[in-house]
């Protein structure tokens, strides 16, 4: 008889339940840690296999806790346009698209593209992508999913002013989405593309992830893909599923196992800081008279956020300027103060532009922050400080500053608006730099945390967002057996060198899913 089904010696484990704690060996049974240790004591457990780490790093499975799965999916069926630095590889890489033919009656899309890397900085219009095609329609969208540019076509279709700019921008873009034809019509095209995203996130060490349906930008999610997947023993990370839009019976959070759950109720208050859009308590510093926008009225965003604390869901309230963090942060302690249930975690989704009177409102609340690590690297550092002005910025992605408040965050992707690697996001905010080092020291040194609370981000604090801290998110005996085996020791290596930290091995309760000596492939129960 077994005591263990398997061991693991000679590693590096770190438990992350505390800075430094770390163990030579530990074993699993039945999909759960059964007992952590030195070699010897693992080794005196009778394995039904062991196996030796050599010397590498074991880490708690890592989760992102923001993301909009599914998009994701999709986009790669669309060009890629993160890196296009001008206008006219943006025309390129959808020419390349149109060119592959099996588009030929549909549409052309772009996805990822940012302004603020082209020489004028400005956002690509209506004629340049009716030089692309002016007979087929064209949409891109930008990085942050808050704006998008259309083509001739798409107006004419959507019986807009075809002389306009072609630039859509937030509740106006749902009436252009919804025309897009789906480029997967069926259950089981939805299913596969949606298998393919999940598999390439397990690559990357993944072992939970919280989508997040957003009707209001055009991202959709699926219940049913999932529990298909579950179903059929294809579904390779933990998924805590989030909608805007209320559950048609009385579920609440929590309902489901521990494999699929459902998750909170979101609700977006304002824009993006990229596209000028995020609510700000003062006007843009480079667009004088425009403060953003509210996507609700205060009085709508509070009831919302009551009807669904009422249900007793979580509520997860999109907010990035201090207008619309103001308007979110009201509404969460006007329903916590009126009647302060137990256990109760709001999330703030991004939080980005705060003030030290909402961060001291924050660290009296049950509010955790979720932030996104890349923001800090190569996209918002650029920018930021042109929108805000150097005052504003001080309280500004000030992650450090709301450590120090004792307010607890989690780190994510909001795929596909940044990239999926946790360890990129570490990365990100411990040394707040771009791949090239720029600026040196890193932008607003200040705010950079440690690599514990960086990595934390993604393993207890994350389990703790979804009240599964006494689940998983350390290595610890009688958690679940989810944990990653790295070529680099993250607390050992080179600052810059942490995002290039490659994942050896992917852990799912005690099941091997990913293997990078198998080229990727799934391979479930193989072990």
């Amino acid at each position: 008889m077994y005591e263990a089904d398997i061991s693991f010696i000679n590693g590096k484990v770190y438990s992350m339940e505390r800075e430094g704690e770390k163990f030579e060996a530990f074993s699993v049974r039945d999909g759960k840690i059964l007992a952590t240790g030195d070699n010897n004591k693992i080794s005196g457990i009778h394995a039904a296999k062991t196996i030796n780490l050599s010397g590498h790093t074991v880490l708690p499975g890592m989760i992102d806790c923001h993301q909009h799965t599914f998009n994701y999916a999709k986009t790669l069926l669309q060009a890629d346009l993160k890196e296009c630095v001008n206008i006219t590889e943006v025309q390129e890489k959808l020419q390349a698209l149109k060119n592959r033919g099996n588009i030929k009656e549909g549409w052309i899309r772009g996805f990822g593209f940012d302004e603020q890397k082209f020489p004028n900085q400005e956002l690509p219009c209506r004629k340049k992508l009716d030089e692309v095609s002016r007979n087929q329609p064209v949409i891109i969208t930008r990085y942050c999913m808050h704006i998008c540019v259309v083509n001739s076509k798409v107006l004419e279709l959507a019986g807009m002013d075809p002389s306009g700019d072609g630039v859509i921008r937030e509740t106006d873009m749902k009436a252009i989405l919804d025309m897009i034809p789906d480029p997967c019509p069926d259950k089981e095209a939805k299913k596969e593309i949606l298998y393919d995203a999940l598999k390439e996130m397990s690559s990357h060490g993944i072992t939970g992830i919280h989508p997040i349906q957003g009707k209001f930008v055009g991202a959709p999610e699926y219940l049913n893909l999932y529990q298909e997947l579950y179903e059929e023993g294809r579904l390779p990370e933990r998924v805590y599923i989030s909608f805007d839009e209320f559950p048609s019976f009385s579920m609440k959070t929590g309902f489901g196992n521990d494999y699929l759950k459902y998750g909170f109720f979101k609700i977006y208050s304002d824009g993006s800081l990229g596209t000028r859009d995020a609510a700000l308590s003062e006007e843009y510093t480079d667009d004088p008279g425009n403060k953003g926008i509210l996507n609700y009225s205060e009085e709508e965003i509070t009831d919302l956020c009551k009807k669904a604390y009422e249900q007793d869901l979580q509520v997860g309230i999109h907010a990035i300027g201090d207008r619309g963090i103001e308007v979110a942060v009201n509404a969460m302690e006007k329903c916590y103060r009126k009647n302060p249930k137990k256990n109760v975690r709001f999330r703030l989704i991004h939080g980005t532009v705060m003030r030290k009177d909402l961060i001291n409102r924050i660290k009296d609340l049950p509010i955790i922050v979720d932030i996104q690590p890349g923001y800090t690297s190569n996209t918002n550092i650029w920018w930021s400080a042109d929108r805000l002005g150097e005052e504003r910025l001080k309280y500004s992605y000030a992650w450090n500053t709301l450590k120090k408040a004792g307010i607890m965050m989690t780190g994510s992707s909001d795929a596909p608006v940044e990239p999926i690697d946790p360890f990129w996001g570490v990365w990100s905010v411990v040394m707040r730099q771009d791949e090239n080092g720029r600026p040196n020291g890193g932008w607003r040194s200040e705010e950079r945390l440690s690599v514990f609370d960086a990595v934390s981000l993604y393993t207890k604090n994350a389990a703790y967002s979804s009240f599964d801290e006494n689940k998983k998110g350390t290595l610890t005996a009688g958690k679940l057996a989810d944990f990653i085996v790295t070529d680099m020791d993250v607390f050992q290596t080179p600052g810059n060198m942490i995002k290039d930290i490659r994942v050896l091995e992917t852990w799912l309760g005690g099941k091997k899913i990913y293997d990078i000596k198998e080229d990727g492939k799934n391979v479930f129960g193989q072990q």
